[in-house]
């Protein structure tokens, strides 16, 4: 594990101490009480200082990057230019020229570098993303998803309210980045267009965002995101309309609605709102990720997802300098559908 800040203690070593498939070999962090932790809850496991102790000493096949966002690409591609795996937290890149070195290296030394998406794998969301794909509400014709926090999560660094330690962003690309694929998978298919509205605007200097408006067009239906900092409580919902009946996500419940036949219910253990960490959705993560190490088609479809939602975020950006104008989403390598 490269970095273990509050996300890695708390939300992926958990898993790693449930994979009977995975030994933990070490753990790379520059902070020393950060690394007193790690040598306190795991006795057996090696700490290093810098990444280049670390590659010095170990022999490895992966590494887990869930270091602040800044430092993400130039991390991913030691890690592959090494011949290693890489699995790292979101946002997975903040400009094109990373991703596109990020690809270039992958492709080169055959490794693959995989987005820790865990939003899809939250139970309630899992549920909603499967009734869809089943067809329960129809064709989608429009989803939205809100997300309300009271102020930016608690971690060591600044990055998610500075500009520059944000890479250029603020809550649109933190909270954002799980906000843009669970609307991709809501929808199925690849967006034509987006908008975006920000407060404070990007022309203002200094903090970056707290509050963001963000809107996709697709070829017959729309997606919409709410982010805030600003709110009175922390709370997630979700809305999705289809041509046969409609979703609704209220945290911790969700209710399907169609057009014929009765109401679906059902209530799950823990709302989305609740910690910031979340270690029982990290699980599925591992398996995707472990999955693509053996197939990198899966690994292909991951990234392609992680390339869509930075590309939505940039442009994003790009429409709320312009006031809100609309901009177009520029095709996949395959067109429309994902």
């Amino acid at each position: 594990m490269i970095g273990f800040g509050n996300m890695a203690e708390k939300g992926h070593l958990p898993g790693w101490l449930k994979e009977r498939r995975v030994s933990l070999q070490a753990v790379c962090e520059p902070n020393p009480a950060r690394r007193k932790r790690a040598e306190q809850l795991l006795p057996k496991v090696r700490t290093y200082s810098s990444p280049s102790d670390l590659y010095a000493a170990e022999s490895l096949d992966f590494v887990d990057i869930c270091t602040p966002p800044p430092s993400h690409a130039t991390l991913m591609a030691d890690g592959l230019r090494r011949g290693l795996h890489v699995l790292c937290e979101k946002p997975f890149v903040a400009s094109r020229a990373e991703l596109n070195r990020i690809r270039r290296l992958s492709g080169e030394k055959k490794r693959i570098a995989f987005p820790v998406h865990n939003w899809k794998d939250a139970p309630i969301l899992s549920r909603a993303i499967d009734w869809v794909r089943k067809g329960l509400i129809g064709r989608v014709i429009h989803s939205e998803f809100h997300t309300l926090r009271t102020r930016p999560a608690i971690g060591l660094t600044p990055w998610r309210s500075e500009k520059e330690e944000a890479g250029g962003g603020g809550i649109l690309l933190d909270h954002g980045w799980h906000g843009i694929y669970l609307l991709l998978n809501f929808q199925g298919e690849r967006p034509l267009s987006v908008s975006a509205r920000l407060n404070p605007p990007p022309s203002d200097r200094g903090r970056a965002e707290h509050t963001a408006n963000l809107l996709m067009g697709f070829r017959n239906a729309t997606a919409a995101l709410f982010l805030t900092w600003r709110a009175d409580r922390r709370y997630n919902s979700a809305r999705i309309y289809g041509e046969k009946g409609f979703l609704i996500l209220e945290d911790d419940r969700i209710v399907l609605r169609p057009d014929r036949g009765r109401a679906r219910i059902a209530t799950f253990r823990q709302p989305l709102s609740h910690g910031s960490h979340h270690p029982d959705w990290f699980g599925p993560v591992l398996n995707r990720f472990l999955g693509a190490v053996r197939d990198r088609r899966k690994a292909a479809r991951e990234i392609e997802e992680a390339s869509l939602c930075l590309e939505i975020t940039l442009r994003g950006y790009a429409s709320a300098r312009q006031g809100g104008k609309v901009l177009p989403i520029p095709p996949g390598k395959r067109g429309g559908r994902r």
